[in-house]
């Protein structure tokens, strides 16, 4: 399973905190996406709902059968201004590199099993100029930290590998992304805290500078 499907079948992003908090922040994430789209770790559908009409299509992973199935449903029941496809593979499976306006990643990369080698997969997705939205939980600060650091090892088997004290923007910048437009969300324990931003490829300055 997927860690936005995991979640949210442990309750923590239902309900009130949906609409008040997530759904929100998924609305502002997703705003000002354009073009060809892929959805890595979609669960069940929650963001279909907040893609922009000016989106071309939207290809969505999603490798758990029993989330794939109920997504797949959505899309079926949906009126969507814009084209989906779903797939149960991940980005490194049959889509093609540099082919994408944006990336979208919301509670993913707290789960995968090497959240580096995920975000750099994300990048290879990318097409010239395009963007990574993510939406991820993260480890928070000072004593609710620290007590998230001891509840993670539990949480991660309850969760299906959910880690509780990641820190997602780090995978991204290992694998040559800066976040940008970050977004801080207040989410119930044990998740604590969340952030929402778009991650751009790092241009790195020639090697005989400037002329």
């Amino acid at each position: 399973m997927t860690a936005s499907s995991l979640l949210a079948a442990h309750g923590v992003l239902r309900g009130p905190v949906e609409r008040s908090v997530v759904g929100p922040a998924r609305a502002l994430l997703l705003a000002g996406v354009r073009g060809r789209v892929l959805e890595v770790g979609a669960g069940t559908g929650a963001n279909l709902a907040w893609y922009p009409s000016g989106v071309d299509h939207v290809d969505v992973c999603e490798p758990d059968p029993l989330r794939r199935r109920r997504l797949e449903r959505r899309v079926a029941a949906g009126s969507w201004p814009f084209s989906v496809a779903v797939h149960a593979a991940a980005p490194e499976g049959p889509f093609l590199a540099a082919s994408y306006d944006t990336v979208v990643s919301t509670f993913v990369l707290c789960s995968t099993p090497d959240p580096e080698a995920t975000a750099s997969a994300l990048r290879r997705a990318l097409a010239g100029g395009g963007r990574v939205a993510f939406l991820e939980h993260v480890r928070a600060g000072g004593p609710a930290g620290r007590v998230q650091a001891l509840l993670s090892p539990r949480w991660e088997r309850m969760a299906g590998g959910c880690h509780l004290d990641r820190p997602p923007t780090s995978a991204l910048r290992s694998a040559g992304l800066v976040p940008i437009e970050q977004r801080w969300l207040r989410l119930p324990p044990p998740l604590v805290l969340a952030v929402a931003g778009q991650a751009v490829v790092r241009v790195r300055p020639s090697p005989t500078g400037p002329r």
